[in-house]
């Protein structure tokens, strides 16, 4: 079997690190394992569509539609697998609402009207959450007979080893992502004096905003991007990891971190919470006192683990999402 790998271009920005290219990247290798064909598709490259079984776009977006029309009318044997990546915090009737928004004659239509306008172009949909599927069903009114979940696999599940923590809390995202809401969580900090680490990508007028807020304040540190090794020397040490977006689909930093023993205060916003409660707590977002209030319920000795970190190891373990993925292929062919 020959599967496309397609990245939505804005991926560029953020790298390795983001969370869309971090899904492709961890099914490409995962597939790959399993003797599938995986090929990166670029705009730089030349392909023999005819060779191809299935194209499976990560997200879905305008870029995509010479793509979406052209391919499936000159190679009809080809089958299209979407991962839409919904991460809306609006309402669902709201997103249905903006989803049949169009002004055909001027060429005009909202991002998920065009997704309601061309679904009939996937064979199947792909979704990280159940969160996600209401969107796709009540939102755009896609079957649920064309809706399959596959959950995020963590890449670090089941981690063994003599963890010593340290009395901090952890946060990465590509920090100046307003959907992350590192602002909130820092006056948490600053609020409650617990020790914040954040580390992630960061604009140099963004981190002198935070470093502005943060003042001389001991307890908080910038470190910017850290590499693989450093990032995981974070996760053994840090007792607690806080990721209260207001925008999230899954928090794959969180499930890395859950595995290395940290505990997680997630958003209460989105998909997340379907992986990680009944075991972290989940906070409103734009409520810094209950950002801190749950940090330091956790710094203050309260813990879900082991429990957390054997959940995800079970629930989503390489080796079953795997399965689930390769199904899915398989029953679109």
């Amino acid at each position: 079997m020959k599967i496309g790998y397609l990245l939505p271009s804005f991926t560029i920005v953020s790298g390795s690190s983001g969370g869309i290219k971090m899904q492709a990247m961890q099914w490409r290798n995962m597939m790959r394992s399993r003797g599938y064909e995986v090929v990166e598709i670029s705009e730089w490259g030349d392909y023999d569509w005819k060779t191809f079984d299935i194209l499976h776009f990560f997200y879905f977006g305008f870029s995509y539609l010479t793509i979406y029309q052209h391919l499936k009318k000159r190679y009809p044997h080809l089958k299209f697998v979407c991962s839409p990546i919904i991460d809306s915090f609006i309402p669902c009737f709201i997103y249905k609402a903006i989803s049949l928004i169009k002004i055909p004659k001027l060429k005009v239509w909202s991002e998920p009207a065009t997704l309601r306008r061309f679904q009939n172009l996937f064979d199947v949909f792909l979704v990280r959450s159940n969160y996600e599927r209401k969107y796709l069903e009540k939102g755009l009114g896609i079957s649920k007979e064309k809706i399959q979940k596959i959950p995020l696999n963590g890449r670090l599940s089941g981690v063994e080893c003599a963890i010593q923590k340290e009395n901090f809390c952890l946060h990465v995202s590509r920090n100046d992502d307003p959907g992350k809401n590192v602002f909130r969580l820092v006056e948490a900090a600053l609020q409650y004096g617990f020790n914040l680490t954040l580390a992630g990508s960061i604009s140099e007028t963004f981190k002198e905003r935070l470093q502005a807020k943060i003042g001389n304040s001991p307890n908080i540190q910038i470190l910017g991007r850290v590499s693989d090794e450093a990032l995981i020397d974070l996760y053994k040490r840090a007792r607690v990891f806080a990721l209260p977006s207001i925008r999230e689909g899954v928090g794959l930093v969180a499930l890395e971190a859950a595995s290395y023993g940290c505990d997680i205060v997630i958003t209460n916003i989105g998909g997340p919470q379907e992986y990680f409660l009944p075991n972290a707590i989940a906070v409103n977002p734009k409520n810094v006192d209950e950002i801190g209030k749950a940090v330091m319920r956790f710094l203050n000795g309260e813990t879900f683990q082991p429990a957390l970190k054997e959940a995800i190891a079970d629930k989503y373990a390489e080796s079953r999402v795997a399965e689930m993925l390769g199904n899915a292929y398989r029953e679109v062919l």
